[in-house]
């Protein structure tokens, strides 16, 4: 207090104020520089695991034979792949990849001659506009022993001239050998640019703030406290005599007005004063004891009012150096007292002004906590609610690429099912062929009965003019031996040929009831043909009603992303207003701090204590949030299970996890 005591009260409170807020500011830039930092290390650990997860999900996808493990956490854990193509014909795999996470992707291949890992496909742009493919890692970097030892690669890196957060996770053969890595890389200036913009309009802010706050109290510290030195002077001129002077700010209405009323009554009594001295100077002439009375009389009220005076001027000092509890306890001669009564009333009135504006300022300190505390949690929620939207929106193309997909399977498979039904109306129509041949064999065979009946009708007419001719050689006697025996031939060749033909007409019985059967089998293959025709035209009207179905399913999933997008700006501008709150309330905070220790600075005559209030309490207990559920798991479970077989979507439901 000796040492503010030097100082007028303007330039103190001033200099104080000024020097409080800057090392507010200070305080508060280095607690934002700090969880800024904190937050880009997170970010980037973030969008490298997001990174990851999306280019492991896809090479699953895409590349045969691959096989991705997840932990707890959602993140990669392995990668098995039965080998690794040589080239890549098409990179529109790792385009994928990027369009997805806006970041760059690579897929390294192990090379034991050179001994190093080469890049297979990739979407980083050489300087002369190529990809790229069919660089080496390098065996010089920090990367490679990392690799080879088996573990991932966390860290920053420059490739091609650009800095990068990166992640390296090595791919395994099934007999656990490395054959290769799938790389994912953040660049650096797109996390660090936030932080530069804040950091930017932090200083910016805290100089504006800083140079409007010294302002601003200046000119109220000059407007309250400038009439105090006024009057302090105007005690003092009093005091040394000067009684023609005029008291100023007796018309104020607050505890200065009083206090400079006060001393008008000091300046009419002083001027009372020298009525008194000159009334007895014109009174010399009386007795000399008369004269000794009075001047006894004059001299010991003289030195009442000096006393008066002085007791006055040293509280008006006091109350000048900020001491509040200054009272004056003796009292005045009779006619002054009034002036200490008021002098006390005013200080007090005084005292207990800056004292609610104590507790006032307390009280805002207690509210703009727990209205930060409430922010943070409102800004938390924002944060979560964003990574759900980013999340459903990634969900959202995931399922629109599979149900275009399901659309273009479903067109492929009408168009097979409308060969298959051309295939099927010829193959009846073989089968009516097949019938009418059937047909023309067993007439046929029914001609060739009818012949084979003729022939064994002549065999038997040969047989018996052949057992004629026998009969008549016999009486013929000697001459129709030789007839005889020709005849016994020919009667001999008749029997076989009777014989040949009753086995060829046994032999065409059996053909012809075979060739029935025959007739009624393909009879039978036909209609079974037509039956499956009338099937394969029924599924081929079910596979476009799907088709077109999925198409419109197609058409209303990237309507829902395009809203899904809108969200997400609308809640990334209610974030930015959220943050700008939390800003003025910590500024209301910090200046209800400043408005405290000035009020701290006069002596009240009382223990002055801080005490942080209820809500303040509150707000400082903190609150944990449980994380939000992201609503694209169930949607990607429900798309899975409708679109069974597409390893797209078979994913494993941890890759979802919140942020």
């Amino acid at each position: 207090m000796n040492l503010f005591s030097r100082f007028s009260l303007v330039r103190v409170v001033t200099a104080s104020t000024a020097l409080m807020l800057t090392l507010a500011l200070l305080t508060v830039s280095a607690a934002v520089y700090m969880i800024i930092s904190a937050r880009i290390a997170d970010e980037a650990v973030a969008r490298q695991d997001a990174s990851l997860r999306v280019a492991a999900t896809i090479v699953e996808r895409d590349i045969p034979g691959t096989e991705v493990t997840w932990d707890a956490d959602g993140n990669v854990q392995k990668i098995v792949m039965e080998s690794i193509p040589t080239a890549f014909e098409q990179h529109d795999m790792i385009d994928t990849i990027g369009r997805m996470t806006g970041e760059t992707a690579t897929v390294f291949a192990w090379e034991e001659e050179s001994r190093d890992f080469w890049r297979r496909t990739t979407n980083i742009i050489k300087p002369d506009g190529n990809r790229a493919v069919g660089t080496q890692l390098g065996q010089n970097g920090a990367v490679y022993p990392v690799l080879t030892a088996g573990k991932t690669f966390r860290g920053e890196a420059v490739i091609l001239g650009t800095p990068y957060f990166t992640i390296y996770e090595p791919i395994y053969s099934p007999a656990g050998k490395i054959i290769g890595i799938l790389y994912a890389g953040v660049e650096k200036s797109v996390i660090t640019a936030l932080a530069k913009d804040m950091t930017t309009a932090l200083e910016i802010a805290s100089l504006l703030v800083l140079v409007a706050s010294v302002i601003g109290m200046a000119l109220l510290s000059r407007s309250i406290l400038r009439p105090i030195p006024q009057l302090t002077e105007t005690a003092q001129r009093l005091a040394d005599g000067d009684v023609e002077l005029e008291v100023p700010h007796t018309e104020a209405r607050n505890e200065i007005g009083g206090l400079a009323r006060a001393l008008e009554v000091f300046r009419e009594n002083a001027l009372a004063k020298a009525e008194i001295e000159r009334e007895a100077e014109e009174a010399r002439s009386m007795t000399e004891s008369e004269r000794q009375d009075r001047e006894t009389s004059r001299r010991e009220r003289e030195e009442r009012t000096n006393a008066a005076v002085t007791a006055l001027g040293e509280g008006l000092r006091k109350l000048s150096a900020g001491d509040l509890a200054v009272q004056i306890d003796t009292p005045f001669m009779e006619g002054l007292d009034s002036l200490r009564t008021d002098f006390n009333a005013s200080v007090e009135h005084l005292r207990k002004a800056l004292s609610d504006v104590r507790d006032t300022s307390e009280a805002i300190e207690g509210g703009s906590a727990e209205m930060r505390s409430a922010i943070d949690e409102l800004s938390r929620r924002t944060e979560q609610q964003a990574a759900s939207l980013e999340e459903t929106s990634a969900a959202i193309e995931e399922i629109t690429a599979t149900v275009t997909s399901a659309a273009e399977r479903a067109r492929e498979a009408s168009s097979k099912v409308g060969a298959t039904k051309t295939d099927t109306e010829a193959s009846s129509q073989i089968v009516t062929d097949a019938v009418a041949a059937m047909g023309q064999i067993e007439k046929a065979s029914s001609e060739i009965a009818k012949i084979i009946a003729v022939i064994d009708e002549i065999a038997f007419q040969t047989n018996l003019l052949a057992l004629n001719a026998g009969v008549e050689a016999a009486r013929a006697g000697e001459a129709g031996k030789g007839f005889a025996v020709v005849a016994q031939e020919v009667r001999e060749l008749a029997q076989r040929s009777a014989n040949a033909a009753k086995e060829i007409k046994e032999l065409i019985t059996k053909s012809t009831n075979e060739v029935s059967v025959g007739v009624e089998l393909v009879n039978k293959t036909g209609e079974a043909l037509r039956g499956i025709s009338e099937k394969v035209i029924d599924v081929n009207e079910n596979i476009q009603s799907i088709a077109k179905a999925a198409s419109e399913q197609s058409t209303g999933l990237k309507e829902i992303s395009v809203a899904i997008t809108q969200l997400d700006e609308v809640t990334q501008r209610n974030a930015a207003m959220v943050e700008e709150t939390n800003a003025l309330t910590h500024r209301l905070g910090d200046d209800s701090t400043g408005l405290q220790t000035l009020v701290a600075k006069f002596s009240m005559g009382e223990r002055t204590t801080q005490k942080m209030s209820a809500p303040a309490v509150r707000a400082a207990e903190g609150k944990t949030d449980k994380p939000v559920s992201s609503p694209a798991r169930a949607m990607v479970g429900n798309v899975a299970r409708a679109f069974g077989g597409n390893t797209a979507l078979a994913a494993n439901n941890d890759e979802w996890e919140d942020f």
